[in-house]
């Protein structure tokens, strides 16, 4: 017996050992499911940047739409655990592929959850040739290509974009358009700063001032496994977007986001008089976050188990068959347990 559990233990290290030198590369991602692998339908979820890099040392490197930071993670068995709390199941890892999907979560957590999959980021840039040219002084320039060839932005709770214009002295009362460029060294040194287009020039030197102040937060592109010399061109959109649109008498440009706000509004009360056994009032408020958000995956499954609570087979059934039109596998698996067999129901208005 004691044989049995050393050998058991012995194959375990073995296993986690194997999976750690695997996951030592940079992983580029290349899909993002829900936990279920139904499709994700939100864009800005759906075309997000995430790229990691694991390193021999136990840490690690994120980032995330141009935000980066590091920590620290380990594995053990088949569980990659990033810092001491965050948990995620290995599902497939070798020489091609990394997948990872969040672990230990209830029944309820896990209509939220992702699954996430990557590839080597040398997969990932077969076809890509970078742009580049010489300077006076005869070095290299490469150009960032985002997602491709960039020098990262030190700070995971902020973007470079973003923490430029925070510090960019412009008055909220004006609307302005600014657009510049700057060179990261291969030693992440940030120089050469021009401000190549301007609505406003003489707020230019307060946008340099702001760029400058991004000093000591760079870490410079890599390519070939060497650091680069790299241009980066940044545009900071002061409100003039926004003042054209409305200067032409187009719609308001923020109007989807505030939609999907709402929308998410009224499914948190939905659920509310859901728990409070206030049907008709949770219809009300679901039917509204539908309306609002018609994206909006966790209003259909709120409403068709409010549905089901009533025994309004009939509207549970649509709001089912609407999730199984979006490839959703635990609402297909739901239409047909319990609607497949059933005459076609009218759709909804």
């Amino acid at each position: 017996m004691y044989k049995l559990l050393t050998l058991l233990l012995v194959s375990t290290q073995i296993f986690a050992q194997t999976f750690k030198q695997k996951i030592v590369d940079e992983w580029v991602k290349d899909n993002i499911s829900l936990y279920d692998g139904s499709p994700i339908l939100k864009d800005e979820v759906r075309n997000m940047q995430l790229r990691y890099t694991f390193m021999k040392n136990d840490s690690f490197q994120v980032t995330i739409n141009g935000k980066t930071g590091r920590g620290t993670y380990h594995v053990k068995n088949d569980t990659l655990y990033f810092g001491k709390n965050i948990a995620f199941k290995i599902e497939r890892l070798d020489d091609i592929k990394l997948v990872f999907r969040a672990a230990n979560l209830d029944s309820a957590s896990q209509s939220k959850a992702l699954r996430l999959s990557f590839i080597p980021a040398r997969f990932h840039n077969l076809g890509f040739t970078p742009q580049t040219y010489r300077t006076k002084g005869q070095d290299t320039i490469y150009v960032s290509k985002h997602n491709y060839l960039e020098p990262l932005f030190m700070d995971a709770e902020i973007s470079a974009s973003q923490f430029i214009s925070e510090r960019f002295y412009f008055p909220e009362y004006k609307a302005g358009d600014f657009y510049a460029r700057f060179i990261i060294t291969k030693q992440g040194e940030i120089k050469g700063i021009e401000v190549l287009e301007s609505t406003h020039e003489n707020y230019n030197k307060y946008l340099i001032k702001a760029i400058k102040a991004t000093a000591g937060k760079w870490r410079p592109a890599e390519w070939e496994g060497k650091p680069v010399n790299t241009e980066v061109k940044m545009g900071f959109d002061m409100g003039w977007s926004e003042k054209m649109e409305r200067k032409n008498g187009n719609a308001d440009t923020k109007k989807d986001t505030i939609d999907a706000n709402e929308s998410n509004y009224y499914l948190m009360q939905g659920n509310i008089n859901v728990e409070a056994k206030r049907y008709s009032l949770a219809i009300k408020d679901l039917t509204k976050s539908i309306t609002l958000d018609p994206l909006n995956i966790d209003a259909y499954y709120a409403r068709a188990a409010v549905y089901a609570l009533t025994k309004d087979v009939q509207k549970m059934c649509i709001d089912l068959q609407q999730l199984k039109n979006m490839q959703q596998t635990k609402g297909t698996e739901l239409w047909n347990k319990f609607c497949q067999d059933k005459k076609k129901t009218p759709s909804q208005d």
